[in-house]
């Protein structure tokens, strides 16, 4: 019998834990991933004495979300701090005989046969945000107001990641919606361009990339946890892991968009004005939720909420079906 799991109302999370735990692919390291305050995830430490950590090296939790800094005499770090894959400068002390620990725990794993190391070398950016295991040869940016981020697909095709209460399986909507935004020219984060490579991607953007750019924070928020309006306030948890990552310029050389991808325009809809003269005959409900109007409706009225959502599963049922956009 196939039971569905529900997050508490009270839990800003969506993550189970049981799907946040894992090992790092890099070392080995068992290690707990939590949805960060800024919509990312992180993965974190077991606790460790707050005095022992460096202070910008301490995290907390609270209602299931990862925040900087420390709420009492034990904290967490993040995992990439101390993960004994990556190459550290400069460490504190304690904080280095944690990472010789760890090394120490990853070359027997390795000697021994238990554990094989990712083959490509790693960084802390590779380490706290893994790419998706599945990812398509077309990967859009979505961006807000400067914070960039890189899905595994098309913006068409992100698909909502949420657990569907009705089928206990993944949602079959779609995250996409062309009236949230528009395509840009953003600029590149600098910072994360030094070296040779950098220097090579700077001169073949001149410093912008196209992004899908959102202007309210609600939307970029369903965008990055990959929500579609079903789910983004439900307290259902999610079914997978969320596949977006922040947008490094070198990391992600290949999926840059050297034009504006064309195909992506609303619309244009004639202007309907429904006139009535009040209500006849008391109000009616919509046909699949409590919304109601006092309106002069057809028989299977839907409002404008659940019109939208259906509008959007068509569209996702036959781009699946190969018959169209």
């Amino acid at each position: 019998m196939t039971r569905n799991l529900h997050l508490h109302r009270s839990n800003y999370s969506k993550l189970l834990r049981r799907d946040g735990s894992t090992r790092c692919k890099f070392c080995g390291t068992p290690i707990e991933f939590f949805d960060r305050y800024d919509g990312t995830r992180i993965p974190l430490t077991p606790e460790f004495p707050s005095r022992a950590i460096p202070e910008r090296m301490r995290w907390y939790l609270h209602r299931g979300v990862a925040y900087p800094g420390s709420d009492g005499q034990y904290c967490r770090m993040p995992h990439p701090a101390v993960c004994p894959a990556v190459k550290h400068a400069d460490l504190p002390d304690k904080v280095a005989e944690i990472v010789k620990v760890l090394a120490v725990r990853m070359r027997q794993a390795i000697e021994s046969g238990e554990f094989t190391p990712y083959d490509e070398a790693a960084t802390e950016t590779d380490v706290e945000s893994p790419e998706p295991e599945e990812a398509e040869d077309i990967r859009h940016i979505v961006a807000y107001h400067g914070t960039l981020r890189i899905g595994p697909c098309a913006i068409e095709d992100l698909q909502c990641i949420a657990v569907d209460f009705r089928t206990g399986e993944r949602c079959d909507n779609g995250v996409y919606d062309v009236d949230e935004g528009e395509w840009q020219q953003v600029d590149i984060d600098t910072t994360h361009v030094a070296g040779r490579a950098g220097q090579m991607v700077l001169d073949r953007t001149q410093g912008r990339v196209w992004a899908w750019h959102v202007n309210d924070w609600q939307i970029a928020r369903r965008w990055w946890t990959q929500r579609c309006p079903e789910h983004i306030n439900s307290t259902q948890p999610d079914a997978v892991d969320n596949e977006f990552v922040p947008f490094h310029p070198v990391r992600h050389d290949d999926y840059i968009l050297d034009s504006r991808p064309l195909g992506y325009e609303r619309q244009k809809t004639e202007e309907v004005i429904v006139v009535h003269d009040g209500p006849r005959g008391g109000r009616t409900r919509c046909a699949t939720c409590t919304n109601s109007t006092v309106a002069t409706v057809p028989e299977g009225w839907l409002c404008w909420q659940c019109e939208k959502a259906a509008r959007r599963r068509t569209r996702v049922h036959r781009r699946w079906t190969g018959q169209g956009p």
